[in-house]
């Protein structure tokens, strides 16, 4: 995801984030007074200063510390980040320690200084880090109300947008005064797991615009702050509806279901491991591939030389549908990443290689990263919704367990095709088998076939009569 820099347009001021910007419909509404608020750790920070570097293309910019980090350290630290500009300090970028005026004045010599920096630089955007430590200066919630009402008061009337941070809880959020007479909140907060921290922003209030709601995903790289926003599946409107099927590399298994699954759907390949679920999905991907058709691969368990090894003795040319730009493979670790950030790669990827076809192998891999199940089944139907409004057609692994079922996997909901691997006995010997159960909108065979995975080519045999001990 790329990073802009810039206003939007007259009336919006950027926070150098472009997804952001995207979340609050092109930016911050111009003067406005936005509290960045969080607990420590969360990335304040690095945001407010990402939106200061980002508007000194337009106007001068103060960031003032109060009584937290001294301005020196703040610099050595932010030198990391890409956004960082060293050009533009002294002139478009003005940093200045509060602390000293506090320390002598109090409130009454935070005011008078900042009036007179404001006064000389002429500023279009400020940040005041931290807003919350000045709290400290009053005994009394009263007197402290009516100096936040009249520096939100200077503040309009100097027209400057302005960032006041703090290490507010959401708590301190819904009850704290100042809050009330603010333009807007950004609320920044993490959750500790087992291997990484991950950060989530919402947007709890902003006047002037409407935002895209809910809690967004975001990390902090030597890029700075990257934000995913969540999915957000469309309820209005057609599909995209494309000509033509999409077939298979094993042979005789698009015969089972009229030349293949429709294009714009979705197709759940469902089963237990070692059934041949990543073969039947990679066996529809090469052929839409072969057929000119951009094709993207998502795994989360097979890195791309795994799966170039594993089926060059098919003859699937992976590699060279690779080098031609017709196949492509992402691999990613579904424990690293939060699902909206996978969300936003697959579909900048996707949209990279133009694809018409999309494999996640697997959603399960997903599930087990997972534990919100609200969460994982919203991410399933974004995905699919996304993909079918784009006339791409997508394919999911689903993987079962001993005692599971694909009802319970609370799957089925999202799929237009439903393949069904299995394993039964044929006397001593277990055989694999392929089902389809359901071909939305299609005739499809009502049979279960065996599945024959030999040395140089996977095909779909005889009718298999589950008279045994079937598993599946």
């Amino acid at each position: 995801m790329t990073v802009r820099s810039g206003l939007r347009n007259l009336d919006r001021v950027t926070t150098g984030v472009d997804s952001l910007d995207d979340i609050l419909e092109g930016g911050i509404p111009q003067y406005s007074i936005v509290f960045v608020a969080g607990l420590p750790g969360t990335g304040k920070t690095i945001l407010c200063e990402q939106a200061l570097f980002a508007n000194a293309r337009h106007g001068t910019c103060l960031y003032m510390s109060t009584l937290s980090e001294p301005v020196m350290k703040m610099l050595r630290f932010g030198q990391r980040f890409e956004f960082f500009d060293s050009t533009a300090l002294g002139h478009d970028v003005i940093y200045s320690d509060l602390g000293a005026s506090i320390r002598r004045g109090g409130a009454d010599g935070f005011l008078a200084e900042l009036e007179r920096l404001v006064q000389e630089h002429r500023p279009s955007f400020i940040v005041i880090d931290s807003f919350k430590v000045l709290r400290e200066e009053f005994d009394e919630d009263r007197a402290f109300r009516k100096f936040a009402a009249d520096l939100m008061a200077m503040l309009s009337t100097w027209e400057v947008t302005s960032f006041l941070v703090g290490e507010y809880s959401e708590r301190d959020i819904r009850e704290r005064p100042e809050f009330a007479i603010a333009d807007g909140i950004i609320h920044l907060y993490g959750t500790e797991e087992s291997l990484r921290q991950k950060r989530y922003l919402r947007i709890m209030k902003m006047r002037g615009t409407s935002v895209f709601s809910g809690e967004h995903y975001f990390d902090i790289s030597t890029n700075g702050v990257t934000v995913y926003p969540r999915m957000n599946p469309e309820v209005v409107g057609e599909y995209a509806i494309p000509e033509g099927r999409i077939g298979s590399a094993v042979i005789g298994l698009a015969d089972m279901m009229s030349g293949g699954v429709e294009r714009s759907t979705v197709t759940i390949i469902t089963g237990r491991t070692g059934s041949g679920k990543t073969i039947v999905a990679l066996s529809m991907l090469v052929s839409a591939a072969r057929a000119g058709l951009p094709a993207l691969l998502l795994t989360l368990e097979e890195s791309p030389a795994q799966i170039s090894r594993n089926f060059r003795s098919f003859g699937w040319e992976v590699d060279s549908l690779r080098e031609h730009g017709l196949l492509d493979v992402l691999h990613v670790s579904p424990s690293e990443v939060d699902l909206d950030a996978h969300a936003v790669l697959l579909k900048e990827r996707a949209e990279r290689i133009q694809a018409k076809v999309v494999v996640i192998d697997s959603i399960t891999s997903f599930q087990a990263a997972v534990p919100d199940e609200q969460k994982y089944t919203g991410y399933l139907w974004a995905i699919a919704d996304y993909f079918k409004r784009s006339g791409v057609a997508v394919l999911m692994t689903n993987e079962l367990t001993s005692g599971d079922s694909f009802v319970e996997r609370k799957v089925s909901f999202v799929a237009d095709n439903i393949v069904s691997l299995a394993f039964s006995q044929r006397g001593a010997e277990r055989i694999r088998t392929v089902s389809v159960l359901k071909t939305r909108g299609s005739p499809h065979e009502n049979v279960a076939r065996e599945l024959l995975i030999a040395q140089d080519k996977v095909s779909v045999g005889e009718p298999v009569t589950l008279n045994g001990s079937y598993v599946g």
